[in-house]
């Protein structure tokens, strides 16, 4: 079966077609329970062409996080979730809801906040590029007036909110959205607020 994996021109295929094999492990055996051997397989190549991809289990997992963090948020924004309200604060907790909510409605990334991989998760948001990439631009939206390293320092905290809000979910959606118009809307909206 690993004969024809690089064939026709496809070897740039080949790391999407590995982190599209990965999903359903995900979803059945959960995030810390996937090994290379098994990522191969289901994808349908050598293990040596799995590590000629991702050195580790851990680039592997960076990847697929910093794509599919991607995905969600062009679906959100795609589908129209921040357009409706007219005020950039109500905007943006649409905007952050809508997110919480696509994730927790997708099998293989809800799997990713369950207790067993929460250890996964925390290292991960602090290791992505991809992920670190989009919560700068996300933040420089509403604070034009960072300078870039304050953008990034606020992404990566807002990074850390929503995976805490994925991991330990509040009772419902008004009681997260409070949370985060109370404690997270200030810094991200706020430019009284300074961040070195």
């Amino acid at each position: 079966m690993t004969g024809d994996w690089l064939a026709d021109g496809r070897a740039e295929l080949a790391s999407e077609r590995i982190l599209d094999a990965v999903r359903a492990l995900f979803i059945d055996k959960g995030v810390s329970g996937v090994g290379m051997a098994e990522v191969a397989e289901a994808a349908g190549c050598s293990r040596a062409t799995l590590y000629r991809y991702f050195d580790n289990r851990q680039a592997l997992y960076v990847a697929f996080a910093g794509r599919e963090a991607r995905k969600v948020v062009e679906r959100v924004w795609r589908d129209g979730a921040v357009g409706a309200a007219t005020e950039p604060g109500e905007q943006l907790l649409d905007g952050l809801t809508a997110l919480l909510a696509e994730v927790r409605k997708t099998p293989y990334l809800a799997v990713w906040f369950a207790p067993d991989n929460a250890g996964i998760v925390a290292q991960l948001s602090n290791s992505s590029e991809v992920v670190d990439a989009l919560a700068t631009n996300f933040v420089s939206g509403f604070r034009p007036d960072l300078a870039t390293r304050a953008a990034q320092r606020l992404g990566q905290w807002f990074v850390r909110v929503m995976v805490s809000l994925l991991t330990l979910p509040g009772a419902d959606e008004a009681e997260e959205r409070a949370m985060l118009r109370n404690f997270a809307l200030p810094f991200l909206l706020d430019q009284r607020i300074t961040i070195e």
